[in-house]
């Protein structure tokens, strides 16, 4: 395996010039500051295009490509720390083996690692209980890993977001660290956090590195012609495939990393006592969603366990299956993929080697496949090219001017699961009851939302990352704003999903409404898309389900006015 570098680190300047930018698609406001809606162009070079280092509205142009020893001062090795944020893997994690690599020349210098849990902030970004408690049990797993590395895991609480740098420090302080380690997060606040610490760190000769593991093409090293971030799909596609087939070596995983010496037992025991907590206030899973700790087991082996049956048993079939609700057509990673258990860059290297060593072309369920690791990277390129999207707008800042209903019980029916329209209920229970959603049913679920109740597209982003097991920011507001028709390259205004003909198409036999929507389970296949239409009044009533909340053929000519007469 290639051992290599990814940084991109490591100090940022000038907190305040930062501004705030679903494995399927479909969060709120993640920052509460703007001071630049304009976009600028990162700059480009060879290496890493967007990392130079200008006066930008955009948060990566602020990363150095240089280090306290590049700056003239030398540090002297101490101990190292890797901090873990979403990339809860020991295997191709860049971060991890650059740090664990920064020692494996001494045995008198130590490796420890970092989990910080800040609800404040998870509260704030609507990370979901169902997640919180992923992260948890992943975390568990995780330290025993580590544990057999002689490597603690030291599990930091600090409730305060802008006190999460001090903190990390502090205990760098207290444990006599000199190197920071850590793979980059794209959002913005996030972006903030870590210039903080960089700032922080440059004052008490810590050296902070950053480095990219998140991507396999990094955000600014495709852009187009022009140098500018990709807002098409399909040509981001094309230029990211040709560029990973010209630089295969992207698909080169990192080495695990080496443990440290027993001889840490003995100096620090105290750093191995740490406990992961089951659950903390405000994040406790509801009893009725605990079978979600069953559907996603933790930790990394259950997640290659599910990557290898994939591959071997369905990914050749993929793209017949990904839109039949009622069939288990899908990888079932998509927890494992937001939450770092495993890389994109081990999916799609799994794909490629199936496929005979091709990204596209050969075998189509598998080039779908990994078409579909490619929308993730495309929508993390958008969130570094244009902030703006991290800042509870639209993408095309036009579509501002949409004047949305503000109907509150139409909002409240669709959260429940009771709009009358049987498919999109059995999507919203499916959410509800297991933390996780088809993603067919996601994309009919969020159109009917917009476009058949013309409700805010933002209040149903932030209700998926409130619920969601496998909630992303950068795929569920990509994914929104798709369905919206005001993010890249969406669905134009004019397409509006038909939820009885998606049900008839996606569902045919029925099976997932009648999983998920027991009150219809003994209609045939023919009725069960719309009861309410098919069957005689009086029979309709006796099923105890809600009729339609609005006739789709009114309020389709209602949206298409509505959106035709937005003002640019």
């Amino acid at each position: 395996m290639l051992k290599r570098t990814r940084s991109a680190s490591t100090n940022l300047v000038d907190d305040d010039m930062l501004l705030d930018s679903t494995n399927d698609h479909v969060t709120g406001d993640r920052s509460k500051k703007q001071k630049n809606k304009d976009a600028i162009t990162p700059s480009t070079s060879k290496v890493i295009p967007y990392l130079s280092v200008t006066r930008s509205t955009k948060p990566l142009p602020e990363l150095k490509l240089s280090s306290l020893e590049d700056d003239g001062k030398e540090i002297k090795v101490r101990n190292c720390l890797m901090w873990f944020r979403t990339d809860l893997r020991i295997k191709d994690n860049i971060a991890l083996y650059q740090a664990s690599s920064f020692l494996n020349t001494s045995t008198d210098n130590y490796l420890f690692a970092l989990y910080v849990i800040s609800p404040e902030e998870w509260k704030s970004h609507d990370v979901a209980p169902a997640r919180v408690d992923f992260w948890f049990r992943n975390l568990k797993e995780l330290k025993k890993r580590l544990s057999e590395l002689n490597i603690p895991l030291i599990i930091q609480t600090v409730d305060l977001a802008r006190n999460v740098p001090a903190s990390v420090i502090e205990l760098c302080e207290k444990l006599n660290v000199s190197h920071v380690f850590a793979n980059i997060e794209y959002e913005v606040d996030e972006m903030r956090r870590d210039n903080r610490l960089l700032n922080m760190a440059r004052k008490n000769s810590i050296s902070v590195q950053f480095l990219h593991s998140q991507c396999i093409v990094e955000p600014g090293m495709i852009l187009t012609k022009e140098g500018k971030t990709y807002t098409i799909y399909t040509p981001f596609k094309n230029s990211w495939i040709k560029f990973v087939e010209s630089n295969i070596s992207l698909l080169d995983l990192v080495s695990d990393p080496v443990g440290n010496s027993d001889k840490i037992l003995e100096l620090y025991p105290e750093t191995f006592e740490f406990n992961i907590p089951d659950s903390i206030p405000g994040f406790d899973l509801d009893v009725s969603s605990t079978c979600i700790q069953t559907n996603f087991p933790a930790g990394e082996p259950e997640a290659h366990r599910r990557l290898g049956q994939f591959v071997a048993n369905k990914i050749g079939r993929y793209n017949e299956a990904r839109d039949v609700l009622s069939r288990n057509g899908s990888s079932s990673l998509s927890p494992y993929i937001a939450s770092g258990i495993i890389s994109a860059r081990q999916c799609v290297l799994k794909a490629y080697l199936a496929n005979r060593k091709k990204l596209s072309r050969g075998n189509i369920g598998i080039a779908k496949w990994i078409e579909e690791i490619v929308w993730r990277e495309f929508y993390r390129h958008i969130l570094v090219g244009f902030p703006h999207v991290c800042k509870n707008q639209p993408f095309k800042l036009h579509m501002s001017n949409i004047r949305w209903n503000e109907n509150e019980e139409y909002f409240r029916r669709w959260c429940q699961g009771k709009t009358g329209y049987p498919i999109v209920d059995a999507g919203m229970r499916q959410l509800n009851g297991s933390g996780w959603m088809h993603n067919r049913a996601r994309m009919i679920v969020a159109m009917f939302l917009v476009k058949d109740l013309l409700i805010d597209w933002r209040k149903g982003e932030k209700y998926f990352m409130n619920h969601l097991i496998d909630g992303d920011f950068a795929n569920n507001n990509g994914g929104w704003q798709w369905c919206a028709s005001t993010g890249s390259d969406a669905q134009p205004y004019f397409r509006i999903f038909n939820p009885t003909s998606q049900s008839q198409k996606c569902d045919p036999n029925g099976d997932y409404i009648r999983k998920w929507v027991p009150e219809l389970k003994n209609l045939s296949s023919l009725d069960i898309h719309d009861p309410f239409k098919s069957l005689p009044r009086s029979e309709f009533k006796k099923l105890g389900y809600p009729e339609p909340i609005v006739d789709h053929a009114v309020m389709r000519v209602e949206t298409l006015n509505r959106f035709r007469h937005v003002k640019r």
